[in-house]
C-alpha cells in the first residue's frame, strides 16, 4: 500500500539474501529493468540494496554498508517504480528521474524540458521538492523558460524554488502522455536513453522495496 499523509514509513529490518547492492541510481534501474522486463507476470517486489545516488539521498542517506544491509541494520522502504515508453519502443524504468530536453546538449530549460521525479534530487538539483517516492504518483513539470529567466531557474533549482513558475507546468500524476513537436533526448537515472516524440509515463506503485 503506497504511502498515506501522517503515517510513517520505512521498517528496520535485513535486506532479502541474493539481493543486488548497488551505489547508484542507474545500477538499481539496471537490476530492476532485467526483471521487469523479463517476460510473463511482473515479478512480485523485488529488493535492492542502495548504498548511493540521488534515490538514496532522498532516503536520507544513511551510512550503511553491505554488511549492515544484510545484517539487519537497514531500512527497507516500499517503493514505487516509474516507466516511460517512447514512440512504440519497450518500456523502461527509471527509480529516480527522467529528464528529457529537446536540445541534446540537456541544459535545463534552454529548450522543451521534460521532467519526471519520483524522489527529490537529481544531482545537485532539487527538481521534485514535492516528489516521494512511495505516493504512487510521479512528479512532472513540462516546459521552456525565456532566456533572461534561466539561469535564475537553475539556480533556485538547487534549494526546490523553481516552482511554481508561469511557463512551467507541473503536475502529479499516475499515468501522463506527453506529445512533442521535435524529438525528446532522454536521461533515466543520469544514463541517455535515446530520444522521441511520444513519451508514456505510469508510475507503478508499490513495486519494489529499498533497502538503505
Amino acid at each position: 500500500m503506497t504511502i498515506r499523509k501522517g503515517e510513517s514509513w520505512g521498517v528496520p529490518g535485513a535486506l532479502a539474501p541474493g539481493s543486488p547492492v548497488v551505489h547508484t541510481d542507474d545500477g538499481a534501474r539496471r537490476h530492476l529493468q532485467q526483471m521487469w522486463s523479463a517476460g510473463g507476470e511482473r515479478p512480485d517486489r523485488p529488493e535492492v540494496g542502495i548504498l548511493g545516488g540521488d534515490l538514496h539521498r532522498t532516503l536520507g542517506a544513511p551510512r550503511h554498508d553491505e554488511a549492515d544491509l544484510l545484517a539487519g541494520r537497514a531500512t527497507r522502504f516500499p517503493m514505487d517504480l516509474c516507466s516511460v515508453r517512447v514512440d512504440d519502443g519497450p518500456e523502461q524504468v527509471f527509480v529516480a528521474h527522467l529528464i528529457a530536453t529537446a536540445s541534446p546538449s540537456g541544459r535545463l530549460w534552454s529548450s522543451r524540458t521534460v521532467i519526471a521525479m519520483n524522489g527529490s534530487f537529481a544531482g545537485a538539483l532539487n527538481l521534485g521538492p514535492r516528489a516521494h517516492p512511495n505516493d504512487g504518483r510521479v512528479d512532472v513539470v513540462d516546459g521552456e523558460l525565456p532566456r533572461s529567466q534561466r539561469r535564475a531557474g537553475r539556480r533556485r533549482a538547487r534549494t526546490g524554488t523553481h516552482l511554481p513558475h508561469p511557463d512551467l507546468a507541473d503536475r502529479r500524476t499516475a499515468h501522463l502522455v506527453i506529445d512533442a513537436d521535435r524529438p525528446l533526448h532522454l536521461l533515466l537515472d543520469g544514463v541517455a536513453a535515446g530520444a522521441g516524440t511520444r513519451l508514456e509515463l505510469r508510475c507503478h506503485p508499490d513495486a519494489w522495496i529499498a533497502a538503505v
